[in-house]
């Protein structure tokens, strides 16, 4: 990740984020509902809930991480 150096501290900024792809996390076909807590034990983000509401895949709005349930 790319960081800016400001009175001594390294703060990331968004123009500089990582472009690397968003981790992609399959499912069984018969999963309704996932969780993320961005991984990372206390480096992670608030734990949060998605349906997949008959959609395939849904993102975590906080740290992009793609969820994908398996074809039938």
């Amino acid at each position: 990740r790319a960081f800016d150096r400001v009175k001594g501290f390294m703060i990331m900024t968004m123009q500089n984020a990582s472009t690397q792809p968003p981790e992609i996390i399959v499912v069984d076909a018969d999963c309704d509902e996932v969780c993320c807590d961005g991984g990372g034990g206390a480096l992670g983000h608030p734990m949060v809930w998605y349906t997949f509401d008959g959609r395939k895949t849904v993102e975590c709005m906080y740290c992009d991480r793609q969820f994908e349930q398996k074809s039938a």
